[in-house]
């Protein structure tokens, strides 16, 4: 198997701990090899994380990124440019390789990634797992209603597919388009490029918080989603998570950070436990924004109707604002 990470030397602990969750749960695999397509990485974290690998009889490969020509505008606030490397994987991964598994840093594998791995992926340059968003998030970026539209944090490629597809050239015509009118970064960009001809993946093997926190009808609630998985699939990938995804989540903090109550943190540091970064400090999360102050606020409403007008906010008048400023500035 073929998996590879993106991330700047900031997060390189983080792959660390993933990679070692892939290792302890896919011992059986006669083969596991890790790239990591890295930006800025130090030859201190280069060697732990090659060490991580030989201790498991597995080999990892650091490649360094070279300048993809990102626009500094999409590079502010929470994504970095190495957030958007994961799209010119068949550019920089070896030739030799025609078919790798993506993981974002912040996941944990609680399972065999064999039968994700083996998906069958021969039409589609990218598979995924579908994440939860109106229509109206889908139509501001130019996706069909009925067009899937999948999270970024767990990919499977065909970069024989790839290959063949100009990315940078979509990409810089799906910015051009659609500038003001993003919201997710890289994934929306992913999601423009491709416009729902993805393979699409059990929910399993990509768990995100959402789905972790919430029952199947509060997540109907809050996010109001267009073609998304049914409450079988759901209640099925809730009991049986694969890969999880500790992604944000209104005030759900993550494992890594002081307070955190996310289901899987037992999870998270069971793999931090026998870690290089076993006795790195918890970091503090930052909350004092306005987005997160209108949900704190939303906290104390009961839940029968917290979660109805949470998902008005979210899914319709968000998205809503964001079409009507980008109207507003091409005049």
């Amino acid at each position: 198997m073929n998996i590879f990470y993106t991330c700047d030397d900031n997060f390189s602990w983080l792959v660390g701990i993933s990679m070692i969750s892939v290792f302890e749960n896919n011992k059986d695999s006669r083969e596991i090899n890790v790239y990591l397509l890295g930006d800025k990485i130090s030859d201190v974290n280069e060697r732990i994380l090659s060490d991580i690998a030989r201790k498991y009889g597995r080999t990892f490969e650091l490649i360094a990124v070279p300048d993809l020509k990102i626009p500094d505008e999409l590079c502010r606030g929470r994504w970095p440019k190495s957030a958007f490397t994961r799209m010119f994987a068949g550019e920089l991964l070896p030739s030799s390789i025609n078919k790798a598994l993506y993981l974002d840093a912040d996941t944990i594998i609680r399972g065999s990634i064999k039968e994700v791995f083996d998906f069958n992926n021969q039409q589609y340059a990218v598979s995924g797992v579908k994440d939860c968003v109106s229509t109206l998030y889908k139509r501001k970026i130019g996706i069909k209603t009925e067009d899937s539209y999948i999270n970024a944090g767990v990919l499977l490629l065909n970069l024989e597919l790839l290959r063949a597809i100009n990315v940078r050239e979509k990409m810089n015509n799906f910015y051009r388009a659609y500038q003001t009118s993003i919201s997710y970064a890289d994934q929306d960009i992913l999601n423009g490029i491709f416009k729902g001809t993805f393979g699409i993946l059990p929910p399993q093997y990509d768990v995100m918080t959402l789905t972790c926190v919430y029952s199947y009808r509060q997540i109907l609630q809050i996010r109001r989603p267009s073609y998304y998985y049914t409450r079988a699939e759901i209640e099925f990938c809730q009991a049986h998570p694969v890969i999880i995804h500790y992604t944000t989540c209104m005030l759900n903090i993550r494992p890594w950070c002081e307070g955190s109550q996310h289901p899987f943190r037992e999870q998270f540091e069971q793999y931090k436990a026998i870690s290089p970064w076993a006795d790195r400090l918890n970091s503090n999360t930052n909350f004092d924004t306005s987005e997160y102050r209108v949900i704190k606020k939303l906290e104390r409403i009961p839940e029968v109707l917290r979660f109805p007008l949470l998902g008005f906010l979210h899914s319709i008048v968000k998205p809503l604002i964001i079409i009507l400023k980008s109207k507003l500035k091409k005049g």
